[in-house]
C-alpha cells in the first residue's frame, strides 16, 4: 500500500501562488502521480477530488477571480 501525503502538502501547493482549480489538479498530478491518496490530521483516504471538496467544505482554500488561495485563518499550523 502506498503512503498517503499528508493534505497541507497540497495546501502549501498553494501557499506557492494561487492557481485555478485546473491548474492545481495538474500540478498535484505532477507532483505526487495520478494514483496519489491523501490523508488530514483525522481522515485518510482521500483522492484528489474528495480532497479538494474537503477543502472547500472545510473553507481551507477560497476563489477569487478564478483562483484558488489559501484561507489562511483555517489552516491549523502544526507540522506535517
Amino acid at each position: 500500500m502506498a503512503t498517503e501525503i499528508h493534505a497541507h502538502k497540497v495546501l502549501d501547493l498553494l501557499r506557492e501562488a494561487p492557481m485555478s482549480k485546473a491548474e492545481l489538479k495538474e500540478k498535484i498530478q505532477q507532483t505526487y502521480g495520478s494514483e496519489a491518496r491523501f490523508r488530514t490530521c483525522k481522515l485518510a483516504g482521500f483522492d484528489v477530488d474528495s480532497l479538494l471538496l474537503f477543502f472547500e467544505a472545510k473553507q481551507k482554500i477560497i476563489e477569487d477571480s478564478g483562483l484558488w488561495m489559501l484561507n489562511e485563518g483555517r489552516i491549523c499550523s502544526h507540522s506535517h
